[in-house]
């Protein structure tokens, strides 16, 4: 058990460099964004991509009524209305971001499948 320990480790240390350069060929956060707009999920970002263009029309608008109201009941009102806009707004982006971490998660685990799949036939 031990000698193939030994050899999986020779084998993981052999990829690393070429691990190391898909790596550095990723991106980064503008590809994991587009990932998960074009991912499994798409539609479902897509829909919450266009409630947050809506939200935060209604937000800016709360937020310029908030600022030009005249009186303390009317700054009050749109203050609230300005938070209520803020919630949706906040929940939706959060969950894009686990959405997008989601599919970057997929695939580096299937890219651990593949190497692994590849170790596994140069050992047999």
């Amino acid at each position: 058990m031990a000698n193939l320990d030994e050899m999986i480790k020779k084998e993981l240390e052999k990829e690393t460099s070429e691990i190391d350069d898909l790596l550095a060929q990723e991106g980064g956060l503008p590809d994991m964004v587009a990932a998960a707009w074009k991912g499994s999920m798409r539609r479902w970002v897509w829909v919450t991509g266009v409630f947050v263009f809506l939200i935060t029309g209604v937000l800016f608008w709360c937020g310029y009524e908030f600022f030009t109201a005249p009186t303390a009941d009317d700054r009050l009102f749109w203050g609230f209305c300005t938070l209520f806009a803020l919630a949706p707004q906040v929940a939706l982006k959060e969950w894009q971001w686990m959405e997008m971490n989601r599919a970057s998660m997929m695939r580096e685990v299937k890219r651990l499948e593949i190497a692994v799949a590849h170790l596994a036939a140069r050992l047999k």
